[in-house]
Parts: C-alpha cells; structure tokens; sequence
C-alpha cells in the first residue's frame, strides 16, 4: 500500500476513533455518578451551606478528637494505634453502624468530621429528612439516627450498653436528646426550622456535668451522709474513659478554723483493667465504682470532737492523676453544713 494511502486510512480512523470518544464523552458527562456528582471529602465542603452547622461542630470535641493536647498525651501521641479508630474514624456507614470504626489516613485536623457520620455506603449524604432539592441531597436513614451511629466509637467503654440497660432507653430518651439538643436553624428565605445541635456537650462542659449528678451532703445524729445520684445521665457517671472521676471529698471546721487538707469519701470510676490498688476508699480492687443511671452511692462519716462544720465538695477530673488545682479538674458543687 502506497504511503499516501496508509495515510488516509489512519486519518478515517482516528476521525472515526474521536467520534467516539466524544460520544462517549457526552453520556459521562451526564452520567449521575461522573462529573455531576460530588465526591465528599472534607467537613470544609458542608460549611458554605451550614454555616451555623459547621461553626458549632469546629468548636465541639469532635472536631479536635485527634489533634486535642489531651488525647495525644494519653495515647502516647496515637502509639497506641487502636485509639486512632474513634479519634480519626472513616465514615461510620462503610464500617457499619454499631460496629468498630477504622481509622482513615486523611484530613487529621477534622477528627470525627461531617463526612465521619454523614457519609453513606453508596457516596451521597445522610440525614434526618429527604431534601432531594438541596445540594447534597441528604436521605433519611433510620441507623443513622440510631443510638448505633454512636455505639461504634462510644461503646468501646460500653456506654451505649450503659445507656440499653438503663430507664432511659426504655422511655425513648436516646443519645441526641441529649448531646445534641434541639436548635432553632435559619433557612436562606429568612424562615426558620428546628434542628440539633452540633456540640455535644458532655465531660467537658461543666453545666451538662452539674445536670447529671445530684450531690448532697446532711447530718444524722454523729454523722455526716455524703451522697450522690445519677439523676439525668443516660449511662455511667462518669462514662467513657477510664481516666475519667467523680471525687466526693469533705474536710472538717473546729472553732480554730478548716483542716488544712481534703479528704476523699468517695471516687466513682472505672480501673485500668491492670491497675492493682482500689480507686477509691471503700472499694475492692478491680471494682467499677462509676454510678449507673439512677443509682445513688451514699458515704457515713463520724463527726470528730470539736467540730462545729463539715466542708463537702463534688470534682470531675477527666484524669485521676491530678490535683484541685489542675485545669483538667472542675469544682461541680460545694456545700457547708453547720454542726452546733
């Protein structure tokens, strides 16, 4: 075949090879999983949007899970790889809801991100409602409303059983009610709708902590009585880490004034599963002293001699390892009761 004939073949070939390519170009490029859609990433990507949404969420403990000061101290700064599942988790719909997360190797400043929980399987976005009219076009899903969407980093302590075992399941007062309250949102034509909050306010928010526990502190005859009771929390107090105390401590006052150290009655808490020493006065070795939903611990101290006030104080610390003047513990309640 002569040189210019080869040519002319090659150039109907190549006419006939672009034309399809540009057919097929024209069938992705309306192909509702091609260049249409959008590939969700970064919790950056819903902030346009939901701004108020995407404000609250940077400022909660979610968003800092795994860049938190707090967190890389005890995990040895995430040497212990298996924190890396709950604290830079891959969405929760690939693992499965309930069960254990996997930690993802992406985006580490954002923790556990918008993506972590709304993601689905299929790609799209996960909600409370179908609004097949915005850009993400969320879908309602049943597990992710589900007390299962936080089982899988939250009952690696078995809080979530906590909270099965419990009055408030029975009732119907899931996680949300909650940790993720109800909010008036603002829609871009000015009106308004309810949605949660995106907070979670828990071990570090002092308020929601004062909620939980009911402190008291009474005479009966030669004794002071100390109690305390779980009264609004859906599970242990405290929950979750290991680390985490309830320290009821008391101090007596004689006409010369108060003693010049505290002493503790009580500390609610779960031990390290090789920690030798009791965690608290009272307490067997090994004993899980946290309080469960409802219960009441009560603590019978003898009134010295010469005592004219008793001095009782209630403490979380998100760490047993320090002291009052620790930023990581927080005064809940005092209280005073007068001996004449």
């Amino acid at each position: 075949m002569k040189l210019s004939s080869r040519l002319g073949l090659a150039a109907t070939l190549l006419a006939g090879f672009g034309g399809v390519i540009a057919f097929l170009s024209r069938g992705m490029s309306a192909h509702p999983l091609t260049q249409t859609s959008t590939r969700w990433e970064s919790s950056t990507q819903c902030k346009q949007c939901h701004e108020d949404v995407y404000a609250e969420w940077l400022s909660s403990h979610h968003a800092i899970a795994f860049t938190n000061p707090e967190v890389r101290a005890l995990s040895d700064d995430f040497r212990k790889e298996e924190c890396m599942d709950c604290h830079l988790p891959r969405p929760l719909a690939i693992t499965g809801f309930g069960k254990r997360t996997l930690p993802r190797r992406t985006h580490f400043d954002e923790g556990v991100s918008c993506i972590s929980c709304h993601l689905s399987a299929d790609g799209g976005i996960l909600g409370r409602n179908d609004r097949p009219e915005v850009p993400c076009k969320p879908k309602r899903s049943e597990e992710f409303l589900s007390v299962d969407a936080c089982a899988s980093c939250h009952n690696q302590h078995q809080t979530t059983d906590q909270w099965r075992a419990s009055h408030f399941a029975q009732l119907g007062t899931d996680c949300a009610a909650c940790h993720m309250p109800e909010v008036e949102r603002k829609r871009g034509d000015k009106s308004t709708r309810m949605g949660r909050g995106h907070v979670w306010p828990g071990a570090h928010d002092k308020a929601t902590l004062q909620k939980a526990g009911k402190f008291e502190a009474v005479r009966d005859g030669n004794e002071i009585v100390l109690s305390l009771t779980n009264v609004a929390a859906g599970h242990n107090f405290p929950t979750e880490e290991r680390h985490r105390a309830v320290d009821l401590m008391y101090r007596f006052v004689t006409k010369d004034g108060p003693a010049a150290t505290w002493t503790l009655a009580h500390r609610a808490r779960q031990p390290y599963r090789d920690e030798a020493e009791p965690v608290g006065p009272g307490a067997a070795s090994g004993e899980n002293t946290q309080l469960p939903a409802g219960a009441t611990k009560t603590v019978r101290i003898a009134i010295p001699e010469g005592a004219i006030a008793v001095e009782a104080r209630m403490w979380y610390r998100l760490t047993p390892f320090c002291d009052d003047q620790s930023p990581l513990s927080t005064l809940l309640e005092e209280r005073r009761v007068e001996l004449p």
